[in-house]
């Protein structure tokens, strides 16, 4: 019995070599998400934008330094972000009253309205893309990829 898939209608032009793998399975589903998000209006916010926008919203405002740390991004590429941002109006940066050496960076009330409308298009984003998945098979797939994720992702699983 063969552990290679069986080559399905669509699946032209893909070596079933690679369709084994899992890992590169999520490479053309990552592919196909920037396909369906560009469709959607993307709003020229990417997704390490969100992220951090999602991040003052669930933590609060913080210094560069800890959304660096807690987000694992380079603290220059942050910079770059929070240039975007605050550019946008989505977010703010302010001297630390504490420690004048840093900057506390907010969310903006502009900043609140855009995140809450890419969380509605990412959610219409994973209709589309796993629109083949019944809803107990769409909980399977997110439980087995945070375990994944979780595992690998040594800060938080505590290794």
């Amino acid at each position: 019995m063969s552990t290679q898939p069986r080559q399905a209608e669509g699946d032209q032009g893909l070596p079933t070599q690679l369709l084994q793998f899992p890992s590169y399975l999520m490479l053309q589903l990552t592919k196909e998400s920037r396909r369906i998000a560009g469709l959607l209006g993307d709003e020229d916010l990417r997704v390490t934008h969100v992220t951090v926008l999602a991040c003052l919203a669930e933590f609060g405002p913080a210094s560069q330094k800890e959304i660096s740390a807690r987000l694992r991004i380079d603290a220059s590429d942050l910079v770059s972000l929070l240039d975007d941002l605050e550019n946008a109006g989505f977010a703010s940066r302010t001297r630390d009253e504490r420690d004048r050496r840093r900057y506390t960076v907010d969310l903006t009330t502009a900043g609140r309205r855009a995140l809450r409308r890419r969380l509605g298009m990412a959610e219409r984003l994973n209709e589309l893309l796993f629109a083949p998945l019944s809803e107990q098979e769409r909980t399977q797939l997110h439980d087995l990829l945070l375990r994944s994720f979780r595992h690998h992702d040594t800060q938080r699983s505590g290794g």
